[in-house]
């Protein structure tokens, strides 16, 4: 999990570096404007279920009122699940993938903020363990779709309040516990620190 964090991190980096100022890319699609990019964390909590609570990280570029990056996240308190189930000394979800996600019209002070992280990972995992082996673990694919507001707070950072729902499949029912003790809605917080492309100062503006 080390690795996966140090590959969001350098991700993050390289996209605000590069992306601070817009480019034109023909597209078999026609032209698109990469407008910048950025960086920030990201927390899940669980709403009426036992999904507890996750966080993570992820960054991508901007094109247009779309994103494209990469994420990671690695839940931290199965409380409730190990109190049903005392076999489980250890119980944690990582998981890590794509982030595609759009804010329209992201000028405006408040807008329309969703995104969708697809990606895999693993259950059982104790994210402290420097030495643990990921072909020993239980491998998940997780797809978690959300929904919800984003707020300008400056010309280079961001907050998103969303619901969102987490579904996740491949858990090994012979350990305790199914995929439903994973899946279910959610609320969530992100924190989009970067390059987000000119402002407009009214709506005659280009």
């Amino acid at each position: 999990m080390m690795k996966v964090k140090w590959i969001v991190v350098l991700f993050c980096l390289f996209s605000l570096a590069s992306g601070l100022q817009a480019q034109r890319h023909e597209t078999l699609f026609g032209r698109t404007t990469v407008v910048g990019g950025f960086g920030g964390p990201i927390v899940e909590w669980g709403l009426n279920n036992k999904l507890g609570t996750a966080v993570g990280g992820g960054g991508g570029v901007i094109i247009n009122d779309f994103f494209l990056g990469f994420y990671g996240m690695g839940s931290i308190d199965f409380e409730k699940l190990l109190e049903d189930n005392q076999d489980i000394d250890q119980l944690d979800l990582a998981h890590t993938g794509l982030w595609l996600g759009f804010t329209v019209p992201s000028f405006k002070l408040l807008h329309l903020y969703g995104s969708t992280r697809i990606g895999w990972g693993a259950v059982n995992v104790d994210l402290n363990d420097p030495v643990i082996r990921y072909d020993d673990l239980d491998h998940v694919f997780v797809v978690t779709p959300e929904i919800g507001a984003e707020i300008n707070l400056t010309r280079w950072f961001r907050v998103a309040g969303a619901v969102g729902y987490r579904y996740l499949d491949g858990v090994n029912k012979n350990l305790g516990y199914t995929n439903d003790d994973f899946r279910g809605t959610y609320a969530s917080m992100t924190l989009r620190f970067g390059g987000f492309g000119r402002f407009r100062s009214h709506r005659h503006d280009d």
